[in-house]
């Protein structure tokens, strides 16, 4: 059995099901993922390296696509936040090939995570500021984006601790009861997902404003709802 086919193995038959909710993770990111991850294993790396390796690429992507003046730059930023999106992935495929994880690797893992869903809205709105008579203005609904998308997580985890919820991580991230509206809902907002490729035809066809403000809107909404099921 090769490097690829080992990989593959890795994932429970319950981990599939639930994965493959996010359609572009699933059938795009993560088969390129596991190629990606074959290089990394000759050279014996551990996970935790892989995942400083992305939260450093990350933020380096994020930088690229706010400073870019043209549309080849914009694109490179677009790349490095695609292929952060596939670093993503092997530092957990090293960590369940070589059952070598451990507690501050999926630290490691949700601070690179974390830093991508802020800086992907933000970069883009600083990018479509410059294209945009709505200049700065597009730069705080960037912000706001970011933040909207992060704000649960961080309530979801005092929550889980203060008010001592069982399993109430587990329970939020529980995908096995979504239909086809909660379905429809993750793939457009996942980090990892649609989001990327949308990004990329925005940036392409010069619609970021409009990306910008759509999720926006998206964002917002998805993070009341998201607080209203941690609270209630």
């Amino acid at each position: 059995m090769n490097y690829l086919e080992k990989l593959r193995a890795t994932m429970t038959d319950e981990k599939k099901e639930s994965a493959k909710k996010d359609i572009f993770a699933f059938y795009i990111g993560r088969p390129l993922s596991y190629i990606l991850t074959v290089p990394f294993l000759w050279l014996n790396v551990t996970p935790n390296f892989i995942s400083v390796i992305a939260f450093i690429e990350i933020i380096l992507a994020g930088t690229i696509l706010a400073v870019a003046n043209t549309l080849p730059v914009a694109l490179i930023g677009w790349f490095l936040f695609f292929l952060w999106n596939l670093l993503d992935g092997v530092d957990g495929n090293i960590a369940r090939l070589k059952k070598n994880g451990s507690p501050i690797g999926s630290v490691y893992d949700a601070m690179s995570g974390y830093a991508a869903m802020f800086l992907l809205y933000f970069s883009a709105g600083i990018w479509a500021s410059k294209v945009s008579v709505m200049g700065s203005l597009l730069i705080i609904i960037g912000s706001i984006s970011g933040m909207s998308v992060l704000f649960p997580r961080l309530v979801m985890h005092k929550a889980a601790t203060a008010v001592q919820k069982n399993n109430l991580n587990s329970k939020l991230a529980d995908r096995s009861d979504f239909g086809i509206v909660k379905s429809i809902v993750l793939n457009f907002t996942s980090i990892s997902g649609l989001v990327q490729p949308i990004l990329l035809i925005a940036i392409v066809t010069n619609k970021v404003v409009m990306f910008t403000v759509v999720y926006l809107i998206i964002n917002v909404t998805v993070m009341l709802g998201s607080l209203y099921k941690i609270l209630k």
